[in-house]
């Protein structure tokens, strides 16, 4: 089974897992050997995703030190057995790893298939209309040219009152 091993900086390779069957203990041993940065504590299940007709699970370190925090922003609205905060927001420590299983058996997840499941839960988000969003959509491109006009003739005659720098630096 292919899983995304993605390091603190953010780059991400894949790793091969050579077991069938999930396995929690097996599977956080295996992470933290091949986990290069740690946080504070034991590796953690710490957020599922319903993809499709599977999930995908994230393991990693919840809690650590100032500079072994890792880069990668995690897609939204992950769900934790034990942590409240969305995990698009929340602050992991160390590497993360990331699988996909579908009852008890693990699936390959490739970063091609990571990305897809990545935008896919953005453009999710992103079909929900902000209040400034929704005002702008009525305006069409003439008012759009008209009030770009009349914002440059204002800054065309504030430039006409301004005077010659004759100071010596």
């Amino acid at each position: 089974m292919k899983c995304i091993h993605i390091f603190k900086d953010g780059k991400m390779d894949e790793i091969n897992y050579n077991e069938k069957k999930y396995n929690e203990k097996k599977l956080i041993k295996y992470f933290f050997k091949m986990s290069k940065s740690h946080g504070s504590e034991n590796i953690k299940k710490l957020y599922t995703w319903d993809f499709n007709d599977s999930k995908i699970l994230c393991y990693g370190w919840y809690d650590g030190v100032d500079g072994f925090e890792n880069n990668h922003e995690l897609p939204q609205s992950g769900i934790s057995d034990f942590i409240d905060e969305d995990s698009s927001l929340k602050k992991l420590y160390g590497d993360i790893f990331m699988i996909k299983i579908k009852n008890t058996n693990y699936l390959d997840l490739t970063i091609s298939d990571y990305s897809v499941f990545y935008v896919s839960l953005v453009d999710d988000y992103s079909d929900y209309e902000t209040d400034s969003s929704s005002e702008n959509e009525n305006i069409s491109d003439e008012e759009i040219d008209d009030k770009l006009i009349d914002e440059y003739e204002i800054i065309d005659n504030n430039c006409d009152e301004l005077e010659y720098d004759n100071n010596d630096y």
